[in-house]
């Protein structure tokens, strides 16, 4: 038969192997990274746009991935005599908790609720789901629980 000389078992396979394929991919990296940082594009211009949340009240503007434990704060220190909800209407979650059949307005009262705090986090085995509005995590609540069939059954609770 003939023999097949590929890079495997031929005396091509001790030869060095070339870094033209390492040298391809840095050149590629490196053109990405030129790309990106074309341009003069400042950090401060994505600071700026990502700072997405405003306060209602004073208008104040925290970046997009600020904790809801600094607008709290903002909260407190700013406009005692307002909600979390009249300074921060969109960043109010419902948080659904199927296997208590309750939905909590606002993350603060959830974990609060479930012994947990914003570091910990819910716990594991409290099934909790976050919603944008009230009406989704009630509907969560009567998707996922086979006794609750309307939102009578779902217990709302706020602060």
């Amino acid at each position: 038969g003939s023999h097949d000389r590929s890079a495997t078992n031929g005396p091509a396979a001790k030869m060095g192997g070339g870094n033209a394929q390492k040298s391809e991919i840095a050149r590629q990296r490196n053109a990405a990274l030129a790309q990106k940082n074309a341009g003069g594009k400042s950090q401060n211009a994505n600071n700026a746009a990502s700072m997405s949340i405003k306060c209602t009240i004073c208008k104040q503007a925290f970046m997009c991935t600020q904790g809801e434990g600094d607008l709290l704060n903002h909260v407190s220190s700013k406009h005692a005599k307002s909600t979390f909800d009249e300074c921060f209407p969109d960043m109010v979650k419902y948080i659904a908790i199927p296997n208590q059949g309750v939905v909590y307005k606002g993350r603060g009262v959830a974990l609060a609720a479930l012994g947990s705090d914003a570091k910990k986090g819910y716990p594991k085995d409290s099934g909790a789901v976050e919603f944008g509005t009230k009406e989704e995590a009630i509907d969560h609540v009567i998707a996922e629980v086979s006794y609750i069939n309307d939102a009578d059954g779902v217990e709302y609770k706020e602060e």
